[in-house]
């Protein structure tokens, strides 16, 4: 690891406290940025100057208290000589994050969506350049987050899984190389995908959070959450809706040109080195997921993020290649009636995010070359 680079973590969330404690124990310099709105998620670890990292011995990683350089809602001394920023937020804080930071990025910086959910590193792009942030930084998605954890407290986090072989992408495809010789030197099993088509359809959350959520609606509700949500959640009957979603998201890939991985099989390969007999065989299985809660009510993320952000451009892609997806469509129909909401209108359909009436070819171009 280079222990010279710089980076800047944006967001007060799990994953947020994730990225901040582990890097800055791995003895990188560390900022860690909210947006004012927002300042009291970081509140106490201002005042304690980090965060205590709580890793489960099978990730490989090292607990303790992780110090970081500064804790701000200032963006300018958040990026201050910072060379690499991740972006932790969920897809709906995207906008506002990017519109935060806009006067403050450089060129020379590179800048990760962790994850990018479907067309964030074209939206995040769209935004800056509306703000004045010209030229671009270069601009990356990540597949997933590469952590599985959960805050503990206002100043610590319980980290259950830590991904190897994660893939991400720049937008433009054609600058993947670039960052990738930044990005590997602060976490070296990352891996190269072939665009964000790629990683915006390789995100596991929106196949199996919306799935398990709503098949398990009444549970959540008739006991506030009160069930492991994977080990319990995840029924032989559960698993095969989310399996046959999967083969949705898979035909929607081939038809555009992608090699996506199934679901479990990606999975399985992120948490392997964590995993030992029989439990590959069975994601749910897996000791990153034995300890996880339900969530308390139904008015989540694992609804108000993955079903307009993951379902709902993926049912969209479908329409754009002529892949039917009537179980992504389903859930998107429960999920709305479920909620009172209509996610087809706030979601990022390709309308949405710019790409109404686009050709597959020139969605294509415009990913890997930054231009149609």
């Amino acid at each position: 690891m280079n222990d010279n680079t710089r980076i800047a973590i944006l967001g007060g969330g799990h994953g947020a406290f994730a990225h901040a404690a582990d890097l800055s124990i791995k003895g990188l310099e560390v900022n860690l940025f909210e947006i004012p709105e927002m300042a009291e998620t970081i509140a106490e670890v201002k005042r304690r100057g980090g965060i205590e990292s709580e890793p489960d011995p099978s990730t490989g990683l090292k607990g303790g208290f992780g110090k970081l350089h500064k804790v701000t809602s200032d963006a300018g001394e958040a990026f201050d000589g910072v060379d690499v920023v991740f972006v932790v937020v969920p897809a709906f804080a995207q906008e506002a994050f990017a519109k935060a930071i806009a006067p403050h990025v450089k060129e020379d910086q590179v800048i990760v969506l962790s994850p990018g959910n479907f067309g964030g590193a074209i939206v995040f792009a769209r935004v800056l350049r509306q703000h004045g942030c010209k030229p671009l930084p270069v601009l990356c998605e990540a597949q997933s987050m590469i952590y599985a954890c959960r805050k503990s407290g206002p100043a610590s986090v319980k980290i259950h899984g830590f991904k190897e072989g994660m893939g991400v992408a720049a937008f433009p495809s054609r600058l993947t190389g670039k960052a990738m010789s930044v990005l590997q030197k602060i976490y070296p099993k990352l891996k190269a995908a072939e665009s964000v088509l790629w990683t915006g359809l390789s995100n596991p959350n929106p196949i199996s959070h919306p799935t398990i959520t709503i098949l398990n609606a009444g549970r959540i509700e008739g006991t506030s959450g009160d069930f492991l949500f994977y080990v319990e959640g995840v029924t032989p009957a559960v698993r095969r809706v989310f399996d046959t979603l999967d083969k949705e998201r898979m035909a929607v890939g081939a038809e555009l040109g992608l090699k996506l991985v199934p679901n479990r099989e990606m999975t399985k390969r992120w948490y392997r080195h964590q995993s030992v007999g029989e439990e590959m065989h069975d994601t749910s299985k897996l000791g990153v997921y034995q300890s996880i809660r339900a969530q308390k009510e139904l008015d989540n993320r694992y609804l108000t993020e993955d079903v307009p952000y993951g379902l709902v451009p993926l049912e969209d892609m479908g329409k754009l290649v002529g892949v039917d997806t009537p179980i992504c469509r389903s859930l998107i129909d429960l999920s709305n009636s479920l909620l009172g909401v209509d996610f087809r209108q706030t979601g990022r359909t390709l309308r949405n995010i710019g790409l109404g009436g686009m050709s597959v070819f020139q969605i294509q171009r415009l990913v890997e070359e930054g231009e149609i």
